[in-house]
């Protein structure tokens, strides 16, 4: 029987796929931003929307739009804009049903948790948005702490995912962290933990493939080889 361990979860992509309500929001909100700002509209690119999925939501928000489109002093006041109307329409989307956990999530979760396993959330979303899927889903069942990017700056624990390992997990050593992008990933490898590489989320093969361990589905995670310290050949 594998000694018990931390497993610390990405969310978006990892435990749920929140594409359609995410991309739908954030293409309203875009529109929502133009007119604020007084600006021409442009169409929104989908491509590049679902592309910056996972980033933190400073970084998103200056990304997540074609440049061209604001004029360069306006672009943070335009960022700000776009950000604030983009939780109200991801709330709206939540509270409609446009979130839905992957096939096992809640099965694999609760097998973990009655192995004696630590369970733990991390996110690099804004706190609107995280706490209202934790809401939406009853995720604090399966989970001892949680965090996002935006509790923990506000709070004044951690600047990126690697500061949120460390501030989550007791021993990162005996941590595992399940993601789906590069970023879940290198957080984990910076604070010394094991990772495990979500096949179906969001990445690519390509940006996971230094994973420890990879699974193509969420009840793989309760067949991993947790013996040994190192993944597998």
């Amino acid at each position: 029987m594998p000694v018990p361990c931390a497993f610390l979860f990405d969310m978006d992509g990892t435990l749920l796929d929140s594409r359609r309500a995410v991309v739908g929001a954030v293409a309203a909100a875009l529109g929502r931003a133009y007119a604020h700002c007084g600006l021409p509209p442009a169409a929104p690119d989908f491509a590049l929307i679902e592309d910056c999925m996972g980033l933190p939501g400073r970084e998103y928000f200056a990304r997540a739009f074609a440049p061209e489109t604001v004029p360069a002093p306006r672009r943070a006041e335009f960022a700000a804009a776009y950000s604030r109307f983009t939780s109200e329409e991801e709330i709206a989307a939540i509270r409609a049903g446009g979130t839905a956990l992957y096939d096992g999530v809640e099965t694999a979760l609760a097998g973990l948790r009655d192995r004696g396993h630590e369970l733990l959330l991390f996110s690099n979303a804004d706190a609107p948005y995280f706490r209202g899927i934790v809401a939406a889903h009853g995720l604090d069942r399966f989970f001892a702490r949680s965090l996002c990017i935006g509790e923990a700056e506000a709070r004044g624990l951690a600047t990126d995912k690697t500061g949120m390992v460390r501030v989550l997990a007791a021993d990162p050593s005996r941590t595992v962290v399940v993601g789906d992008r590069a970023s879940d990933l290198d957080a984990g490898r910076a604070a010394g933990a094991r990772t495990v590489g979500c096949l179906y989320g969001f990445g690519s093969q390509e940006e996971l493939r230094a994973a420890d361990w990879k699974v193509d589905g969420p009840l793989d995670w309760l067949s991993l080889p947790l013996d040994g310290r190192d993944g597998p050949a």
